[in-house]
């Protein structure tokens, strides 16, 4: 199947084919199922971005329902990112919805790229 997309993605854009591949940790290891239980269960990729290093990274991905609502799976995300589990975080939608970029909550008077890029932590 690779060579077939390699072919292919050469022909068109004369350009290398790049593949991303996750592991997924034993069923024991992990606190949410990596397939979709029920119907209408989307698949949504998550990347943090750390604003005072200007760097955005991927953490993971979730099996969410498409009914549901963001607050509903704050705590997974959190828990992808490493953060406390009642850490307030800014969502936006990125590249048709399928990807969800996040942020730590900044505080109201550290708005600006000047403030980011000071010593708060964020």
């Amino acid at each position: 199947m690779v060579g077939k997309l390699r072919e292919v993605s050469s022909k068109v854009n004369k350009a290398e084919l790049k593949l991303f591949l996750e592991v997924i940790p034993a069923l024991e290891q992990c606190s949410v199922l990596p397939f979709g239980e029920r119907e209408g269960d989307i698949l949504l990729f998550f990347k943090l971005y750390h604003p005072k290093k200007e760097e955005l990274r991927y953490v993971g991905n979730l099996f969410v329902n498409c009914t549901g609502k963001p607050i509903e799976i704050v705590r997974n995300i959190n828990e992808l990112a490493g953060f406390d589990p009642d850490e307030q975080i800014e969502l936006y939608e990125f590249e048709n919805g399928d990807i969800i970029c996040f942020q730590r909550q900044l505080q109201p008077h550290c708005k600006t790229k000047s403030c980011r890029m000071g010593e708060e932590t964020i």
